[in-house]
């Protein structure tokens, strides 16, 4: 197809809308997920660069979810212009259908529908693999060190910090009480002064804290027999400093490989690697499940046979009822103990399998989720622009107005069936194909009725039409009721 003038202009009249309801989605998405996880998030002292980073990837990661919304809300809102600025009227009249107009746009969502294929199976792996190890370090980190007057901090392991008041300067500290049992022997070191300083090291490393005019009370003891025979340790300072190290209450750097094996961080390929080893896998559990049930928990011969006749090894099956009832008080309660204790660990060995079970299918179920997601997200792209093009040339409203409202109440619905059928996939209620697609089947006939109504020009959205159906229909019935009421 020969690149016109026209070609052109659609497409710098769809890119704008586009790239501005796409920052949109994303940061409805982001804004989501800040609201999820902000009190794992505040209050970490985390520094600036890393929240930079992981709000960064987190912001990347939303481009793909976002994507059929904005297509659907673009292709509104460029036809919807189009039609109110009575451009499109002009198009027709020169001889175009309206399949003809929506081609150079058609064409360019193509190309993003592969651009969005390919993000999602090279790149967003990557990114996924970056926030989700910076979101695990955060989450995990401990909270930064703000110790509040008159109230114990236990922030710091092995510390118990209290501080009377704190003066403006955030330094000088009054009435300062330390316990230190990092030695883990209890509350071995107490430590009482009427003055002190607070402040980090120059590399935020230590917490140094220094007392005046103080107290300390030690007991230097190694073993516990000790405690009796060795008397407490008082001793009275002027000033002394205490450096309590802060290694364990910054972020930890996790290593990635730890988080290579979700699914979210696996290209097409490796998601077929996995779920191939993963079948394999529950069959070859499948298997090992059943032999060892076989063989340790269902024949029992000392139960079901007995030797008749040792030299000649003959074995007959014999009545349960009848071998208990020839046996002794004792033995017997031994045998029916012997049997409930077998029953018991059988029932154990069971539950084991099935929990087992549970996860490798919940396991392969996220594989398959996330298979299909590389593939719906862009297909759903194609198919919401027929959607969005032609409901906008049949309402021919631009802007941010009634497009708006029409693309968020579909795209509200695509989501939450796409949502609510995925998470039947994960609980295995309903198969992966029809699960992961049948968001996609339900709008694919949706877009194919408006495209064939816009192509009619069909008055789908004139209320006056409406109007006139429904008055028919009641003028209808009160004819046919008037010459009852009459009689």
């Amino acid at each position: 197809m020969p690149v016109k003038t026209l070609h052109i202009y659609l497409i710098k009249k769809f890119i704008p809308p586009f790239m501005a309801t796409l920052f949109i989605g994303m940061f409805i998405f982001f804004m989501i997920f800040l609201f999820t996880y902000i009190d794992e998030i505040i209050g970490k002292g985390v520094d600036n660069v890393t929240l930079t980073k992981m709000f960064g990837y987190m912001f990347i990661t939303f481009l793909s979810p976002s994507m059929p919304l904005a297509v659907l809300l673009s292709s509104i809102m460029t036809f919807g212009n189009l039609g109110e600025n009575y451009e499109l009227a002009s198009m027709k009249s020169a001889g175009l259908s309206l399949l003809s107009i929506m081609r150079p746009i058609l064409v360019f969502v193509l190309g993003l529908a592969c651009f969005c294929f390919l993000f999602s199976n090279y790149t967003l792996p990557y990114i996924h693999l970056k926030a989700g190890r910076l979101l695990y370090d955060v989450r995990s980190s401990k909270p930064a060190v703000n110790i509040k007057e008159s109230i114990f901090y236990n922030g710091i392991d092995g510390y118990s910090i209290r501080i009377g008041k704190k003066d403006n300067d955030g330094i000088t500290i009054h009435n300062v009480s330390i316990y230190d049992h990092s030695a883990g022997r209890g509350n071995s070191t107490q430590m009482y002064a009427k003055d002190g300083q607070i402040f980090m090291s120059t590399n935020k490393k230590f917490l140094s804290i220094k007392l005046f005019n103080g107290t300390r009370y030690e007991q230097p003891v190694k073993d516990a027999h000790e405690e009796k025979t060795r008397p407490n340790m008082i001793m009275h300072f002027k000033e002394e400093e205490v450096n309590i190290d802060l290694s364990k209450v910054k972020m930890q750097q996790t290593d990635e490989n730890l988080f290579r094996n979700n699914a979210e961080m696996m290209s097409v390929r490796l998601l077929t690697q996995y779920t191939d080893t993963s079948i394999k896998y529950r069959f070859q559990n499948y298997q090992q499940t059943y032999n060892q049930f076989h063989n340790a928990y269902y024949f029992q011969k000392s139960l079901t046979q007995c030797k008749l006749n040792d030299s000649l090894h003959i074995k007959q099956i014999i009545s349960i009822d009848n071998y208990m009832a020839k046996l002794a008080a004792a033995p017997r309660k031994n045998l029916i103990e012997s049997a409930l204790n077998m029953a018991r660990s059988a029932d154990s060995f069971l539950e084991s399998k099935v929990k087992e079970e549970e996860n490798q299918v919940m396991e392969q179920a996220n594989l398959s989720t996330e298979w299909h997601k590389k593939f719906t997200v862009s297909f759903v792209c194609i198919i919401l622009f027929f959607v969005g093009a032609p409901l906008g040339a049949i309402v021919r409203k631009g802007g941010f107005g009634m497009p708006v409202v029409i693309s968020i109440f579909l795209f509200i619905t695509y989501y939450v069936i796409s949502v609510t059928c995925e998470k039947m996939v994960l609980q295995d209620k309903l198969n992966d194909m029809i699960g992961m697609w049948i968001s996609a089947s339900i709008f694919l006939p949706i877009g194919i009725w408006l495209s064939l109504k816009a192509a009619n020009d069909s008055p789908l959205f004139d209320a006056v039409l409406y109007m006139d159906f429904f008055k028919k229909i009641f003028g209808k019935n009160k004819k046919q009721h008037a010459p009852a009421a009459t009689n």
